[in-house]
């Protein structure tokens, strides 16, 4: 029978296993006191790619979802030292190689540095602060505005328009519209869904002013063309255009943007603007809401009814199911219900999810629309990776495809994957033929 051991002698025998593991424990505390500091680094950190564009795609689309490039998105480019350009580092390599690039922008551009303000003591020159102060919207809580050096990031990643027909692009008035339209004046990105007003006659348009009910038309080919028009469902009294009136286009407009839209689809020979797919940016919903409301799927349905083929949703933050719907013609419309945030300074970790959806058009004469899988770390999206890349594609995924049939989608190279053949969206457009 062995001998049992005395509690000294356990002690001894533990102090010399303990010295045994003792490396290998500090090592492991060590690891874990180090998550917090560095753990995002290694789970979400990655390189800029490259060869973001398959060579069978003949010509590719980009559309995102929400930008805020004010507010603590402003603050981290100040506090690096660098450009608020820094945002799209990452990402520019997809818009690079798309052929036209679109999102919504969700701030009016208000510049601090305008000849309009003074920052001598003359009492009849407002400086900037006291004139934005006086210029706040007072039926409202949250008030966002970006720097003009917002529209050089635009520029320098690659978009081609941005919808700024939202429930923040007149946060500051009369202000906030006057500033947003000189500075986008001056830009090669064509603005959505906000104007001077609607139905502009010809000199006002040859006088550089801007009609918001207004559908910007650029061509995929020499046969195919399409139309982009952008306008909101949530809306702040006061910001309405109209007739004479200078503002977003909102619902209370709702008959003229279906006038513009089936003039959009009209043959330029009949006096219309052939084109032969029409896209719709609408700011709709509720924010943080899972899923959607029956109020998106009534509007989706009067839009696809007149002759929207792609909507892309905004306004809620966070990702929602796409959906297909069929028209009172027979034809369908794609649409994405929220893209969710793509820059935005916001913390809750549905609020970081994102995607770039992407439109291509394949040599085969196929189409399909593919999500890249997006991650929000310090106000900058970045592809999906790392440890988490499994889990974070799987919850983006599931959240789009959730009302989609099996039969519809796809994963493939890390992507999720739309046939739109399959789903009987942009039936009879090939741009091959």
């Amino acid at each position: 029978m062995s001998k049992e051991l005395s509690f000294k002698e356990k002690m001894k025998l533990m102090q010399m296993r303990h010295r045994e593991k003792a490396l290998s424990h500090s090592l492991i505390a060590i690891i874990i006191l180090a998550i917090p500091f560095f753990g995002h680094q290694w789970l979400f950190s990655a390189e800029a790619p490259s060869n973001t564009r398959p060579d069978n795609v003949e010509y590719r689309m980009s559309m995102v979802g929400d930008m805020m490039l004010g507010r603590h998105v402003h603050d981290a480019a100040v506090r690096s030292g660098e450009h608020v350009g820094r945002t799209f580092d990452y990402v520019t390599p997809f818009f690079q190689e798309s052929d036209y690039v679109t999102g919504n922008f969700e701030s009016p551009i208000l510049d601090p540095y305008h000849e309009r303000y003074d920052d001598s003591d003359d009492p009849d020159i407002p400086d900037f602060s006291t004139l934005k102060s006086d210029s706040e919207l007072d039926n409202k809580d949250i008030h966002f505005y970006a720097e003009p050096w917002a529209i050089e990031a635009l520029e320098k990643a690659g978009f081609d328009s941005v919808t700024l027909a939202n429930n923040h692009a007149l946060d500051y008035g009369d202000l906030s519209l006057e500033d947003t339209l000189e500075h986008f004046a001056d830009s090669s990105i064509q603005t959505l869904g906000i104007g001077d007003a609607i139905n502009l006659d010809e000199d006002e348009i040859e006088d550089g002013a801007v009609d918001a009910a207004e559908v910007s038309f650029f061509d995929i080919n020499d046969n195919t063309r399409a139309g982009i028009i952008g306008y909101t469902e949530v809306k702040t009294r006061g910001f309405d255009a109209r007739e004479h009136v200078g503002g977003v286009l909102t619902y209370e407009e709702i008959g003229e943007l279906r006038s513009r839209i089936e003039n959009a689809k009209l043959p330029e020979e009949e006096g219309g603007g052939g084109a032969d797919i029409i896209i719709v940016h609408v700011h709709w919903g509720d924010e943080y809401q899972v899923g959607f409301n029956e109020d998106q799927e009534e509007k989706a349905q009067f839009l696809t009814n007149y002759g929207a083929d792609i909507i892309v949703g905004h306004h809620s933050h966070v990702l929602e199911p796409i959906t297909i719907v069929e028209g009172i013609d027979g034809n369908k419309s794609i649409v994405m219900n929220s893209l969710g945030n793509f820059v935005f300074d916001q913390g809750w970790s549905r609020t970081k999810e994102s995607a770039i959806a992407q439109l291509d058009f394949l040599d085969n004469g196929s189409k399909q629309l593919s999500f890249v899988p997006l991650h929000i770390t310090d106000t900058r999206p970045k592809e999906t990776f790392g440890l988490m890349k499994p889990y974070q594609d799987f919850r983006i995924f599931r959240t789009l495809r959730k009302e989609l049939e099996n039969d519809k989608w796809s994963v493939q190279d890390g992507r999720l994957i739309i046939d739109l053949d399959e789903a009987g969206v942009l039936e009879g457009v090939d741009i091959t033929s």
